[in-house]
């Protein structure tokens, strides 16, 4: 790609825009999409359009599509959308997020294919008429196939074979296996790498489903399983991975998603950044709203899980960051939560709960669904707390 500078800055020359372009990662990632349209898929630079505003196809909408293929209806004398492209750095995984952003273009563009792209991965969707709902594609097909329409292809269906490690299994073997998989911290004690497989294995196993949590402050509805999905923090650290949710309903019979995941966390010395921290493994509690999904606890197992014998019981010392403030006091914290939620106290300390990890958690077990329950219950005082000392 050849590049030009322009007041000092490196630029590109977008084509289908006819001028200069500062460079950013998104938008070499939109003209290198661009070049292959035009070379492997024979698309006509006339019918591709660049961060289209929505208006054009909708009065008043407001924002941009990154790239716009399209037909041409002679009767009408108008371009028809055929493919909507969602364009993102390559440091953006395509997640549940990238995906819901990507399908809000088909409410009024109704393209033949949804496609997202972070140049790394390219991701492609196309309506299913039999099942009524959107099937991922093999590619997208030559341009000349897609106005006749043909050449859409849909991916065959990928059965996950993730089998629940055992948690009794050589612990060294189970280590490999977490970390491969980001579930552990690389400064997690091995003696805890037994109750963590046991824990990864309860939550990450889409095959067996929470039937009831019993929350205090919210209405159990429905375990929705497995996402792919990321959540940002007050510090402007990032999440991304899997997570289970679950669908819960609010005092004003509003609908609410909590997603809960066991994530290792990087180990740094002398980050610019992150300064010093321990690799530590990470019991994540994450409250989606509309405009800010975030992460409302990272529960460190290494700090504040007790061991006695196989008695793993979970305390927390009301750590809480409240947006630009800052860290709140911990005696703050705890005292509100006795207030809203004492039944997360014990002994002036916040507890979760304790499991016996001598056998499999299962989702039936008094002890275990009573932990989850207090996971979700803690993350939304704490949320409760954030609006009212913001």
């Amino acid at each position: 790609m050849k590049k030009y500078i322009k007041n000092g800055k490196e630029c590109v020359l977008c084509h289908s825009r006819k001028k200069l372009i500062q460079i950013t990662p998104e938008e070499i990632i939109r003209q290198e999409f661009v070049s292959k349209l035009i070379s492997d898929l024979n698309v006509p630079i006339e019918m591709i359009d660049v961060e289209v505003p929505l208006s054009y196809y909708q009065k008043g909408k407001r924002g941009r599509a990154d790239i716009i293929v399209s037909g041409f209806d002679k009767e009408n004398f108008k371009k028809i959308p055929l493919i909507v492209i969602e364009c993102k750095a390559p440091t953006i995984y395509l997640t549940d997020k990238v995906f819901e952003q990507t399908m809000h273009y088909d409410e009024f563009l109704e393209p033949e294919i949804m496609a997202m792209t972070n140049g790394h991965e390219t991701i492609c969707y196309s309506w299913d008429y039999e099942i009524k709902d959107y099937r991922e594609i093999i590619s997208i097909p030559k341009y000349s196939d897609l106005i006749k329409g043909k050449g859409i292809e849909f991916q065959e269906e990928i059965v996950n074979e993730w089998k629940r490690p055992n948690h009794k299994d050589n612990i060294e073997k189970n280590r490999q296996i977490l970390l491969a998989d980001y579930n552990l911290g690389e400064d997690t004690d091995i003696k805890l790498v037994p109750f963590i497989t046991n824990l990864v294995g309860l939550i990450y196993d889409d095959s067996e489903k929470a039937n009831q949590l019993h929350l205090k402050n919210k209405t159990f509805i429905s375990d929705g399983g497995i996402r792919f999905t990321t959540f940002g923090n007050a510090a402007g650290g990032s999440f991304t991975g899997e997570y289970r949710y679950f669908i819960v309903e609010n005092d004003n019979h509003e609908t609410e998603l909590v997603s809960i995941s066991i994530m290792g966390k990087i180990s740094t010395k002398n980050h610019p950044k992150w300064k010093n921290s321990n690799g530590f493994t990470l019991f994540n509690v994450a409250i989606d709203d509309f405009e800010n999904s975030h992460m409302s606890l990272e529960y460190s197992i290494d700090r504040f899980v007790e061991i006695n014998d196989n008695q793993y019981s979970f305390w927390h010392d009301g750590t809480l960051t409240v947006g630009n403030k800052g860290r709140a006091k911990n005696k703050n914290v705890i005292d509100f939560i006795k207030i809203h939620s004492p039944h997360l106290i014990k002994n002036d300390k916040i507890y979760l709960g304790t499991i016996d990890n001598s056998k499999p958690f299962v989702w039936n077990d008094k002890n275990v669904n009573k932990l989850i329950a207090n996971f979700i219950d803690y993350g939304f005082v704490r949320d409760e707390f954030r609006k009212t000392y913001k």
